[in-house]
């Protein structure tokens, strides 16, 4: 596969249906994590480090970046959610569409920052739970 450039990404929150977030500036792609279990031993090889996959799966959490208008549908949804303290159904993919991660997340933190040489965004952290379905 040919390598993709960045921009492009649509991250999207069900309004009734996924809906992509508008104005979405940045956004880190969750990081998925096995738990992992120390096993090592005192009759270890060497006395190096053991490790066994506990089963336990996690959809760790990110962040976004939005240019944060909370006149706009997809951003009075996000705090809603926020109120809620609920799950909603959401989904990331790739600038091309190749790779579709839908998942439910709750809303962790609303970060809203205004800098006079700057616009006013905000930085949501979106806080996967349960597993993800990946196209």
């Amino acid at each position: 596969m040919a390598a993709q450039g960045g921009f492009g990404v649509p991250l999207k929150i069900n309004t009734g249906s996924l809906t992509a977030i508008v104005g979405v500036t940045d956004v880190d792609f969750p990081e998925f994590m096995n738990y992992i279990a120390e096993t090592t031993g005192h009759d270890s090889s060497g006395g190096y480090y053991e490790a066994v996959s506990t089963g336990k799966k996690r959809v760790q959490p990110f962040p976004a970046t939005l240019n944060w208008d909370t006149a706009e549908a997809t951003h009075a949804l996000i705090v809603t959610t926020f109120d809620s303290g609920a799950a909603i159904g959401m989904s990331i993919e790739d600038p091309d569409g190749d790779e579709v991660i839908a998942f439910s997340a709750i809303v962790e933190k609303i970060g809203r920052v205004s800098r006079q040489e700057d616009r006013y965004y905000a930085t949501v952290t979106f806080h996967p739970t349960g597993a993800p379905t990946i196209t």
